[in-house]
This record gives structure tokens, C-alpha cells and sequence, in this order.
């Protein structure tokens, strides 16, 4: 059954954020002491890297993909008026073999594996066991092959399985979101994995290319947190908001081509598989590169310009998906404003190879931002936007996944406190990125250019105080669904449609049976439960 699945990519989602933040939050304090042991001691600054590398694969495969594939499995079927998932028993299979490979994965890091070293005092450096940098790997591969299949099942579901009178342009936004996201998907984790293989191969002994060398195998997939990669792990986020924010306002969406076309454009911007620095050192000079940094800021601002539109013509009811959505959106627009800036040097020293005198100081400052922890604020705030997406997800389709709404006042502080926290976190990575902390904060060179070095210290506390109140917001929910779903305290009325929804899922029982409709529904626009199919209608 396609729900329970769904159930149990959300629910070990959560608990792979709350793994990637307390990771976050130990990295933190050790960067708030320069130069020293710090405020822990990691013992060197290979196991500070392997702790590094396993907080951003914990983010991003431990949490964001799941919790996004987790919230598309239960609800792209009941979106599009499906029966099931396609392929639900590889579905199913791609779930256990998730749960498995992130289980070995973190074993073997903790067991001096992890994905290379940036140090290495041979080939099998100090503190490094081979073996367990072989399951680290291997591990870590079967995870993506796993989410890579989970993908592909959703998208599937999506092209095959729409009823009668369902174009793509009939699709739910959220639906139209994970297909162009799936799609970014698996073009590039292929790719990835099989950066990831080359790697492995090389490291059994080859070494012919030396892209197995422990030094090497974190540069070769590296660029899958880069800009712009990293963006098409967020474009659900516009789906999400576009679904809850016009049921919100109660009022239809107006132009509502445009807002899936602003979707198409994010994931066009966002393939980066072009993007790898390690094979191709100066990309981020590159015409292609910079210009997608900077445009990929485009279809954000036309889709939250649509979704204003919506919210000003209708009458917006307070409610916790709703403020989370509008948070998971500014999250958004802020790592889309920080690219186009991240980027912009190159551009602008183009027009002054037109007008040399022009803006002279600032080329020199807009180049020296680049390799600098800036990429990791983009990277942060994109990643954290996905997730308070997903739990804005979670508030609005709780009594259809669950049977039960969950704490409206909860759901609101939980938002309070992830933009509280977001803001601290990656605001203050954005401050060091401008004051010049390296990106490899892992080696000491990251800070042989800082500015003020104790300015650095002060913003690294205020962001590893900015991931503790990160993990709260998460906290929160959790403990909102363990009051409100697993004792069953929440509110169970009017479970079936309680917002006055727009889309299929809002037509069935909640939860829903299995086969999920009684009827095949039969479709002929974006909001059949507004217009049913033959009548019709125009926006409102």
C-alpha cells in the first residue's frame, strides 16, 4: 500500500533531520574556536571531515529526499486519481533498501570509514579503515539507487496513471512540481552514482586516475550540494505552497500556466550535473554557470508574485500549513537571492571589460566570496526551505494521511522557530561567507583569508544557537504527531475535506481505502472539486 509507505519514508525522514542537525550543531561549536582543539575535540581534522561530509548526506538522503518522496507517494496517487502507486512492490523495495543503506552507512562512518579524507598521510590514511570507507561508499550508493527508484515509481504514477480528461496541465501543483523534480532527479543522481562508482572502482587498487585516492572521492560529489544542483531539491516547495496557499485564501489560482511554468523553469535551472568542479575547475567563471545562479532566481519571484495575487483576492484564514508555507517560500527566495549574489562576480566583471573603471573594489569582493561558506548558506537554506515545505505539506494533508489534524498553535511556533533558527544558522553563514571563511572548513587554509577572525567566532556561535532552535522546530513535530496522531488526541472531525480543498485526494475518506476511490473520477481542469468535470469554469 502506497500510505504506508509514504508513512514511513515521513516518519524516518524527520529522524534523519534530527540526526543531520545535532551533527550541524557539533560542527557549529567546533568552528566557533579558530586555530585551537576547539570546543570539542574530533581529534583531527579527517574525523572533523568525516562528521562534515555525514551531516550533509544526512540533510540531504537522510532527510529532504525522503520526506519529499515519503509526502509524494502517499498523496500523487490520491492527486491524480490513482488506484495505487506504480510498481508499489518496488516501491516498497526501494523503501527497506533506504532504511538499510543509511543504517550501514552511518555505522562505517563512525568506524573511521566516510567518503575520503582531505588529508591523507598515504594512501590508507591514519585513522582510516579501507574496509569501512568500501561499505561508507557502497552504503551511500545504495541509498541513492533506492531514492532513485522511489523517484521513478512517483513519476511513473504521474505519467500513466491520470483519469480521463487529466492533462499535465490538469495536474495539482504539487503532483506538477514532483514530476519536474523527479525528472531533474533521474537525469542527474545517475550521473552522480556513477561518479560515486568510478570513485569506488579506483579505490579498490586501480588507481590509475587517482579518482579513488581518499583525497579526491568528496571533490567528485560535491557539486550535488552546489549551486545549481541544489535547488532542484526544493522545487516541491513551490508545489506545496501552491496547493495549500489558494485553499488558504479560498479563492481559485489565476494564471495558473504561468505558475507551472515558473515550476518547469526552476527545473531547468536546477540541473547541475554540468557543474562539477573537480573536473572542471573554472566553471563558476563560466557564462552557463553564472547565468543560472543568477536567473534561477526568476521563476521563484514569478510563482510567489502569482501566489500574492491569490492572497490578495481571497480572504486568508490563519492557519499553521499557511504560515509554514510562507515561511518554506521566504526560505526560498533567500537561497535564491544568495546564488544570483554567490555568482555574480563573473558577471559583473564582464561589463567592466566594457567600462574598466566600473565598480573596481567590488569585482575584487564579489570574486573573493567564492569558495567561502556562502555556498553553504545557499545550500542550507535551500535544504532547510525543503523541509519546512514538507512540514507545511504535513499540517495541511494530516487528516488525509493520518486521520487527524494536528495542533494549529504548535504547527505556528514549529514555523516561528524554524525561521528563527534558519535565520541565525544561515544568516550568519552568509555573514562569514562575505568575511571570507573558506567552504572546507575541515582544513586550516579555510581561514588563512579571514577578515576579522573573531567576528567569525561570534557568527559561528550564533549558528550553531541557530541550529539548536532548527532542531527544536522539528522537535515540535514530532511531538505534535506523537500527541496528536500516535495517542490520537488530534482533531478527527470534518477529516475527510476540512480546508475546503480544491484537488482529488480532498474527495475520498481519510484515510483513504485501499484502491483509494470508489469510482474512477473523471477530470477536465486544475480544481475538479470546484468545477466537476463538463461544466467547467473560468478563474475567479
Amino acid at each position: 500500500d502506497h500510505k504506508n509507505i509514504g508513512r514511513l519514508y515521513i516518519f524516518f525522514g524527520l529522524f534523519g533531520g534530527i540526526l543531520a542537525l545535532i551533527l550541524n550543531i557539533l560542527l557549529r561549536f567546533e568552528r566557533a574556536n579558530i586555530g585551537s582543539v576547539g570546543v570539542l575535540d574530533f581529534g583531527s581534522s579527517n574525523q572533523f571531515f568525516q562528521t562534515w561530509s555525514l551531516s550533509r548526506t544526512s540533510l540531504l538522503f537522510f532527510c529532504v529526499l525522503p520526506l519529499l518522496i515519503g509526502l509524494a507517494t502517499y498523496l500523487v496517487p490520491l492527486q491524480v486519481g490513482a488506484p495505487s502507486l506504480s510498481f508499489p512492490r518496488a516501491a516498497a523495495l526501494a523503501f527497506w533498501a533506504w532504511l538499510i543503506g543509511i543504517l550501514i552507512h552511518v555505522v562505517t562512518v563512525f568506524a573511521d570509514g566516510g567518503l575520503g579524507e582531505p588529508n591523507p598521510t598515504s594512501q590508507f590514511a591514519q585513522g582510516m579503515d579501507p574496509e569501512a570507507t568500501e561499505l561508507s561508499i557502497l552504503s551511500i550508493g545504495m541509498v541513492v539507487l533506492a531514492l532513485l527508484v522511489g523517484t521513478v515509481c512517483v513519476v511513473a504514477t504521474i505519467i500513466s496513471q491520470r483519469p480521463k480528461g487529466m492533462t499535465l496541465f490538469e495536474l495539482p501543483l504539487f503532483s506538477w512540481s514532483m514530476l519536474v523534480a523527479g525528472s531533474i532527479w533521474t537525469l542527474a543522481l545517475p550521473i552522480w552514482l556513477s561518479n560515486l562508482a568510478i570513485s569506488w572502482v579506483d579505490f579498490l587498487g586501480a588507481d590509475a586516475l587517482r579518482y579513488g585516492a581518499v583525497e579526491n572521492i568528496w571533490g567528485q560529489l560535491s557539486w550535488l550540494w552546489s549551486q545549481p544542483m541544489i535547488f532542484a531539491f526544493a522545487i516541491p516547495v513551490l508545489g506545496i505552497a501552491g496547493d495549500i496557499i489558494p485553499v488558504s485564501s479560498g479563492v481559485t489560482q489565476r494564471q495558473y500556466r504561468i505558475q507551472q511554468i515558473a515550476i518547469g523553469a526552476m527545473g531547468a535551472l536546477s540541473f547541475g550535473a554540468f557543474a562539477q568542479p573537480f573536473f572542471n575547475p573554472d566553471v563558476a567563471n563560466q557564462a552557463v554557470f553564472v547565468t543560472m545562479g543568477i536567473l534561477v532566481l526568476v521563476p521563484v519571484l514569478v510563482f510567489m508574485g502569482g501566489l500574492a495575487d491569490t492572497s490578495i483576492r481571497g480572504n486568508l484564514s490563519f492557519s499553521a500549513h499557511l504560515v509554514l508555507s510562507i515561511v518554506g517560500m521566504l526560505a526560498l527566495l533567500i537561497a535564491a537571492a544568495a546564488s544570483a549574489f554567490h555568482v555574480s562576480g563573473p558577471a559583473i566583471g564582464a561589463i567592466q571589460e566594457i567600462n574598466d573603471s566600473w565598480l573596481d573594489g567590488l569585482i575584487t569582493w564579489l570574486r573573493d566570496v567564492h569558495g567561502t561558506v556562502m555556498a553553504t548558506a545557499v545550500m542550507e537554506h535551500v535544504l532547510i526551505a525543503s523541509v519546512i515545505g514538507v512540514v507545511a505539506g504535513l499540517y495541511y494533508w494530516s487528516p488525509k494521511i493520518f486521520g487527524y489534524q494536528l495542533n494549529r498553535n504548535v504547527g505556528a511556533l514549529s514555523a516561528i522557530t524554524l525561521l528563527g533558527g534558519l535565520v541565525l544558522s544561515g544568516g550568519s553563514n552568509i555573514i562569514n561567507g562575505i568575511l571570507d571563511e573558506g567552504d572546507e572548513v575541515f582544513n586550516s587554509s579555510a581561514y588563512d583569508g579571514v577578515w576579522d577572525t573573531d567576528a567569525v567566532e561570534f557568527f559561528n556561535i550564533v549558528g550553531a544557537i541557530g541550529s539548536v532552535l532548527l532542531l527544536g522546530g522539528i522537535g515540535l513535530v514530532v511531538l505534535d504527531l506523537t500527541i496528536s496522531v500516535i495517542l490520537r488526541k488530534g482533531n478527527d472531525e470534518d477529516a475527510n475535506d476540512p480546508w475546503g480543498g480544491h484537488t482529488l485526494e480532498w474527495s475520498t475518506d481519510s484515510p483513504p481505502p485501499t484502491g483509494n476511490f470508489s469510482d474512477a473520477p473523471v477530470v477536465d481542469n486544475e480544481r475538479p472539486l470546484l468545477f466537476p468535470a463538463v461544466t467547467g469554469g473560468d478563474d475567479q
